[in-house]
């Protein structure tokens, strides 16, 4: 047997002497109004409160026993799976969820469902490579992803030959519009993949397969892709319906989405995504539902927050289509739009405008839009 690595030994000492700290006391959640809850161990305990030593500070406090957490041993930090934990107590889950976003983790699996966490910046998880790594894999052969939970339902709705839903819910700003487009973006990947010359079909998927969506985050990302597709990139090796269900999200976004308080790109609508695959694999139809759009944001909303990204980005980049709407002015000329917040750090509208008349150009016929439909 090889000798282990350096490194291993010192992981393994470093994980050795955690956890002989930790068997010498009796480790607890101590909630705590700025940070949720801080980590201590029990000095005295009587009927009905103790007294814990807070391991950060050194403080002494007597908490109700009703207000302690039991904490799990050092070995179940950063677990991929908040179901192994021994304590399933909120402050545990808060803890774990906490060491893995410092890490740079943001997905984390709670048994069937996948918890994500805004990291409030593009990272590089959802390129063609991403892809083909959880294309055709069980769950626990990779880490926790949104991709993985989008294979899942591409394989059960094969095996099973049942219709399959993805529910994404969480509140403003957590993510829920971002990860609708991964999802859409991965099964748009692997349908292609699915029909394209040469390649290899495990399962023959029949029934139609549906993402339940319910919209807020942040901007869309250009993705370049390589693997069985040869060398053309994922937006190359598309199909027509593949491209259209993609390019339908700026022209949502922009019509359905403002800047609110709590997040730059957050949707004022809920929607319905139903995309349905053909027995091959392709994808042979999909149509998007949309309801309770928030009208009155149109007239009046709070002074730190934004109407519509349509509105500025017209405004800032409309050009001809400006001009044939007879629109001469500028945000500030506007009432219903000079009394609330005007520009957002990381929005430049003028690219959104610009992606917005690409989504609605019927130069490659994507979505052939004409310029009586678009006025």
């Amino acid at each position: 047997m090889n000798a282990p690595r350096p490194s291993q030994s010192a992981e393994a000492a470093h994980a050795a002497a955690l956890q002989a700290e930790f068997n010498e006391k009796k480790w607890v959640w101590v909630p705590d109004e700025r940070e949720g809850y801080l980590a201590g161990w029990i000095n005295e305990e009587d009927d009905d409160a103790a007294e814990v030593i807070m391991s950060a500070i050194g403080e002494i406090r007597r908490v109700p026993l009703y207000a302690l957490s039991k904490m799990n041993p050092p070995k179940f930090d950063r677990v991929d799976d908040i179901a192994d934990l021994t304590y399933l107590n909120e402050a545990s889950v808060v803890h774990n969820l906490r060491l893995r976003y410092g890490s740079g983790v943001i997905y984390t699996y709670s048994g069937l469902f996948l918890v994500a966490i805004n990291p409030y910046q593009n990272l590089p998880l959802y390129t063609d490579v991403i892809i083909q790594q959880y294309r055709s894999k069980r769950r626990d052969e990779n880490p926790p992803h949104i991709f993985a939970v989008s294979e899942r339902a591409w394989v059960n709705m094969q095996s099973e030959r049942e219709n399959q839903s993805i529910l994404i819910t969480g509140e403003s700003g957590a993510g829920k519009t971002e990860s609708t487009k991964k999802v859409i973006q991965y099964l748009s990947a692997i349908a292609t993949d699915a029909h394209l010359p040469g390649a290899s079909h495990a399962h023959t998927p029949s029934l139609p397969s549906s993402v339940l969506p319910r919209g807020t985050s942040f901007r869309r990302k250009s993705i370049s892709m390589s693997g069985s597709g040869g060398s053309l990139t994922a937006k190359g090796r598309l199909g027509l319906l593949e491209r259209q269900i993609i390019q339908a999200n700026p022209i949502l976004e922009a019509f359905g989405n403002a800047q609110t308080q709590r997040n730059n790109n957050s949707s004022r609508f809920g929607k319905f995504i139903r995309i349905s695959f053909a027995p091959d694999g392709s994808i042979s139809g999909a149509n998007i539902d949309w309801y309770l759009l928030e009208k009155s944001r149109v007239v009046v909303r709070s002074p730190a927050e934004r109407s519509f990204h349509v509105f500025y980005q017209l405004l800032s980049a409309g050009g001809s289509l400006k001009q044939s709407l007879l629109l001469d002015g500028d945000v500030e000329d506007y009432e219903f739009l000079n009394r609330s917040r005007r520009e957002v750090d990381g929005v430049n509208d003028h690219d959104d405008w610009d992606n917005l008349i690409v989504s609605c150009n019927d130069g490659d016929g994507t979505l052939p839009y004409s310029l009586s439909e678009r006025l």
